[in-house]
């Protein structure tokens, strides 16, 4: 039994795997699904493999599931950000890009870097997720369908099915909706949290639902700073010299659906949430753009969720404006 590290590349259908033990790689290539899962594992203890760090990229739902299988089984996986790999592979002067010379960044960056451990979140906060991520996929359905029937249908069976059509997805969306806040309402921690990111001028019932969905604990984070680069919520700056000054923008090598779940609250905070307004002023005077303001109103409301929950205390501008100096 040697210890060892696993490169794992992922893509919908199949994934590509390096183990490197003592200097040398041994490639797999399996399909994405429990069998794949399994077959992996016995390639792993055919090859004698007792200790094993599993590293792959979190590229959001392919590689849920088989980073799950892997921790169930015992082994150490981690869930890395895709732009710390595609660094690292720059890093290391990497001009190959194949599956398979992906999966041997992945081994040699697990190794040499010792990513954190991934802990899964619990049953209740995964059942959460998936149904906040099927609403949106839901919602995106009628927005076609409703193009498409507003686009003019030539035919009167096409437009009757479109209209039959967008009526089951408002049945869906909103049987979905109402089944997401009973979740949450039969959960006591998850129920006092919706109820104290909900009392934040900018959240509604459903975006404080759909924030609690991808980050179920927002105190787990050492910061708001912390919180809202894993957010992709992060000013990134360019300049070089003298003659290279770039406009800020956000990083977004972050969650991109918690990005998603602020737009439209950022939007509504602008106008009626004073801590939100009075910085989107700010920034209007010195004349940012209106996208630049929103993503600052985004970032801040973030802070202000990451401040009710880590406090316990409902929002409050002058206690939280506090708050928002020393996180």
């Amino acid at each position: 039994m040697t210890d060892s590290v696993l490169g794992i590349d992922i893509a919908k259908k199949k994934f590509d795997v390096a183990l490197l033990q003592d200097g040398n790689y041994k490639m797999a290539t399996f399909t994405n699904d429990r069998r794949g899962f399994t077959k992996l594992v016995r390639w792993l203890k055919n090859g004698h493999v007792g200790q094993l760090h599993a590293c792959l990229e979190a590229t959001g739902s392919y590689g849920e599931a088989l980073a799950l299988f892997l921790h169930e089984t015992g082994f150490c996986v981690s869930n890395v950000n895709p732009s710390r790999i595609k660094a690292y592979a720059e890093s290391q002067l990497r001009r190959n890009k194949t599956d398979r010379e992906d999966a041997k960044v992945i081994a040699h960056f697990c190794l040499t870097q010792q990513p954190s451990h991934w802990t899964p979140p619990p049953p209740a906060q995964r059942e959460l997720r998936s149904m906040s991520r099927h609403l949106n996929a839901l919602k995106k359905m009628r927005t076609q369908e409703l193009n498409r029937l507003k686009s003019g249908a030539n035919s009167t069976i096409v437009h009757s099915a479109l209209e039959e059509h967008i009526a089951f997805l408002d049945a869906q969306i909103q049987q979905l909706a109402d089944q997401i806040q009973e979740h949450i309402s039969n959960r006591d921690m998850l129920k006092k949290e919706r109820k104290l990111i909900q009392s934040i001028p900018g959240f509604g019932r459903l975006s404080a639902a759909k924030l609690l969905a991808e980050v179920p604990d927002l105190t787990a984070f050492a910061s708001a700073a912390q919180l809202a680069a894993y957010a992709g919520l992060t000013p990134r700056q360019k300049e070089s010299g003298s003659s290279i000054h770039k406009r800020a923008r956000l990083s977004k090598t972050g969650n991109t659906h918690i990005r998603a779940i602020l737009y439209f609250p950022a939007m509504v905070a602008i106008r009626h949430n004073p801590i939100v307004r009075a910085l989107a002023e700010r920034l209007e005077a010195r004349g940012k753009s209106p996208m630049t303001i929103i993503g600052a109103a985004m970032r801040k409301l973030l802070f202000l969720a990451f401040g009710v929950v880590k406090t316990d205390k409902p929002f409050d501008p002058n206690h939280h404006v506090n708050i928002l100096r020393t996180t």
